[in-house]
């Protein structure tokens, strides 16, 4: 048995080997967390909330592409979706008892998106940016949430604050399609060919 954990962690370390250069002050808290949560999913162990909440874990490592498949694979279902929503009560009181809580405060966040309540999930983007100011991905994540709600001077703000602290394509990419939904069509063909690789960012095929 401890062999097999051996070999997990292993596995695990050769997938972050790879990780793009999100900075955040909660880093190893999080990989922490997705190397629990990934000896679990390996294992078979794992439910639904496990996977949900792995795919956060990535998404503050800077691992969008396991991110987002499995933000993907929640949102195929109803019932997956409903199984969130019910983790959504026990986040907010952990929101209450966490110092500081950007652990809950993420998982809320994308419960909210996933959920399509894009307010509330704007809402707590805010607060893991005031706790969290030097991580790209929040920056990232909230300007698709305001892309969603038709926010696109603030989505604007968010990417551009990214962008002074990484030049990261993923961002380049989200710039160009809120550019193009504001009709700056040079400037959105610019950065989506800079980011071009970087489309799985958004977190379903409806960009609108």
């Amino acid at each position: 048995m401890r062999r097999k954990i051996v070999i997990l962690l292993l596995i695990y370390l050769l997938i972050f080997s790879t990780n793009s250069l999100a900075v955040s002050k909660f880093y190893d808290e999080w990989e922490s967390i997705a190397q629990k949560k990934f000896i679990l999913v390996q294992q078979g162990r794992s439910k639904l909330v496990t996977e949900y909440e792995l795919a956060v874990a990535y998404a503050n490592l800077g691992e969008i592409e396991e991110a987002t498949k499995i933000f993907r694979d929640l949102k195929e279902e109803e019932v997956q979706i409903e199984v969130l929503q019910e983790m959504i009560p026990k986040y907010e009181a952990a929101l209450e008892k966490e110092s500081p809580p950007i652990i809950a405060a993420n998982y809320l966040a994308f419960a909210y998106y996933i959920s399509k309540d894009y307010e509330k999930s704007e809402d707590k983007f805010d607060l893991i940016i005031d706790l969290d100011p030097k991580n790209i991905w929040g920056y990232n994540y909230r300007a698709v949430v305001q892309h969603k709600l038709k926010e696109y001077d603030k989505a604007h703000q968010s990417l551009m604050k990214s962008l002074e602290l990484d030049d990261n394509e993923y961002t380049h990419f989200l710039l160009g399609a809120n550019y193009y939904k504001t009709g700056n069509i040079f400037k959105a063909l610019y950065h989506v060919g800079r980011g071009r690789k970087a489309a799985d960012l958004f977190l379903d095929d409806d960009n609108s």
